[in-house]
């Protein structure tokens, strides 16, 4: 049987029918500053896109936080993803649009998102013209198995796993510098033309090829596996002027970069300036306040606005830089069940009972910031159906059956436990509201705060976990595959890079993931991913926590910023500019 194609079997896990309401339309409006077009609002005021971009200027990025790692193949939080559009490109990429649009998969340096062929487990590429490094040498299909293979050199900790589960050979090849003879599942047959070979049907396969794995390199420039994280090769339309760990980071616009070989990014700003290490409440004020050349800045996308702004940005013209972002990931507490007591499924059960997820949608900003998750998938996942196996009055919380639970599991005093946290207020204020909950039922919480930039690289690693962990899960795409597969196959598990963080390992999960794996129909497979969402809940090695709608300021000179379904419901940074370039 061939492989169904849905329409939008692309579509990351970020639903349109999430969008806000007037997104796509546009309802409403206001004024926009520097003559950059009209400012377009939502039903409830906020900005679905802040006007209209020139060329020219400067954008400066606000962060708390610096990025994970230069390197594509390592970094994978939704900031620096959203960072690596600025200065790598892949075979295929998200469409830069708001509303719909931006959850459709078009092609960058493929002139097609590819072509499949024996049952979607064979996919095929063509390069298309004008496309180089920014050493001027033109990127080829040789470039492009490079960097993939480059990737899987196991010193590099990979960040994004889709790759590795799907190529034929992948999960055991150690990089191209220990075996410089390459996966025989990459074939090369010119210069133009990179085909890739499966280990099963994948009719999703050209949501995989946006990801950092498979940015290109040129084989004869670089020569360890870590020389990219120092010096990156850029193929976007910027590279990296200047770089300060920790501080700042400058990029410049990228001179072999054509917009005749790029139909995707339209590269507005001549450059960004992005500055690190700057106090979350220090961003709010700059933002609102709107002085000087804080008119040009944005917040980072790990930075949006603290709950206690929220009344702060009520009028019209404050609303009118705030985009509204999409609820496009689940945010979780991950439970360590190689550690006693949570190896106990009775114990992890009581813990999902005992989390009070309205404080905890209180601590992320209230209901206009995050509603309550009571399942790893979002809600317009195909074939998901809504369940909730751990319910409590207005999900405050069951504090007499999880102290039963407990007493049941012989620990009716309760244990002690870390949770690991990053170093970001939101995270650590959600940290602080589990660990008041878990508190009630005598389970006392040290909170282990990790700075936000190597939080990733610390979590990834199983020998530096601790017993608890908040953390946060945006799928590739609209599909139980990319997030079941990757945090609960257990096989998956590795010692660095690990992103199954409960390093749950249940055979029969994982028996279940490859046989629906083998279901070639999308729907029948949408539908057996939906009751392995709810089997993997019974294990309990999770508690979905909140879902978030962050809130996101722009300066009042900063046009084309809206929520986009790609970068994990945030704005795009390679979709802004200066509306007025002078200004």
């Amino acid at each position: 049987m061939r492989a169904t194609k849905r329409k939008g079997s692309g579509i990351p896990l970020l639903a349109a029918a999430m969008i806000l309401t007037g997104a796509a339309s546009g309802c409403g409006g206001g004024g926009s500053a520097g003559g950059g077009g009209e400012v377009q609002t939502d039903a409830n005021g906020f900005a679905a896109t802040t006007g209209t971009p020139q060329k020219g200027g400067t954008v400066t990025v606000l962060g708390n936080v610096d990025l994970a790692s230069l390197d594509p193949a390592v970094g994978n939080d939704g900031n620096v993803n959203n960072f690596y559009r600025l200065i790598y490109r892949t075979l295929t990429t998200y469409a830069n649009e708001p509303g719909d649009g931006g959850t459709k998969v078009v092609p960058d340096l493929a002139t097609t998102t590819g072509e499949p062929s024996d049952n979607a487990k064979v996919w095929t590429f063509t390069l298309r013209d004008d496309i180089y490094f920014a050493d001027g040498s033109p990127i080829t299909s040789e470039d492009v198995k490079f960097g993939f293979e480059r990737s899987l050199d196991p010193t590099l900790s990979i960040g994004n796993q889709y790759g590795k589960l799907f190529v034929d050979g992948a999960a055991k090849y150690k990089g191209v510098f220990s075996d410089p003879d390459g996966l025989k599942s990459i074939e090369t047959p010119d210069d133009k033309t990179v085909v890739f070979h499966l280990n099963r049907p994948l009719a999703a396969f050209p949501n995989v090829v946006s990801t950092g794995p498979f940015v290109p390199f040129p084989a004869d420039a670089v020569k360890t596996p870590q020389q990219i994280g120092q010096k990156p090769i850029a193929s976007g339309p910027y590279q990296i002027k200047s770089y300060a760990r920790g501080t700042s980071l400058a990029l410049e616009r990228n001179p072999k970069w054509t917009a005749e070989g790029d139909p995707v990014r339209k590269a507005y700003p001549d450059g960004y300036n992005f500055l690190f290490n700057v106090d979350q409440n220090t961003i709010d004020q700059r933002m609102i306040s709107d002085e000087g050349d804080d008119k040009n800045a944005m917040a980072s996308s790990t930075n949006p606005l603290l709950a206690p702004s929220l009344s702060r940005i009520q009028t019209p013209e404050l609303k009118q830089r705030t985009v509204h972002d999409i609820p496009a990931c689940t945010m979780y507490m991950a439970m360590n069940t190689t550690k006693k007591p949570l190896d106990d499924l009775t114990v992890r059960q009581a813990i999902n009972y005992a989390i009070d997820k309205k404080s905890v949608v209180t601590a992320t900003g209230g209901p206009m910031m995050a509603t309550p998750a009571t399942d790893m998938l979002t809600p317009k996942v195909p074939g998901r159906v809504d369940f909730d196996l751990y319910p409590s009055k207005d999900k405050a919380g069951d504090v007499a059956k999880a102290k039963k639970l407990l007493a049941d599991a012989g620990h009716p005093d309760g244990f002690s436990v870390t949770m690991d946290v990053r170093s970001i207020p939101k995270w650590q204020a959600q940290a602080e509201a589990a660990q008041a909950s878990l508190k009630k039922v005598g389970i006392d919480v040290k909170l282990n705060v990790i700075d936000a930039s190597t939080f990733y690289d610390v979590l990834g690693q199983p020998a530096k976990q601790n017993d608890l962990a908040i953390t946060g899960w945006c799928s590739a795409w609209l599909s139980g595959q990319p997030l079941l597969t990757t945090l609960f196959d257990g096989r998956t598990i590795t010692s660095k890079g690990n992103q199954d963080i409960s390093q749950f390992d249940d055979p029969t999960i994982n028996k279940r993931i490859d046989e629906i794996a083998q279901i070639s129909d999308l729907d029948k497979q949408d539908a057996e991913y939906a009751k392995l969402n709810r089997e993997i809940m019974e294990k309990a090695p999770v508690v979905p926590l909140v879902r978030e709608t962050p809130l996101q300021m722009v300066g009042s000179n900063v046009g084309g910023a809206f929520a986009h379904a790609a970068q994990t419901g945030y704005i795009d940074y390679t979709s802004v500019g200066l509306k007025d370039p002078q200004g």
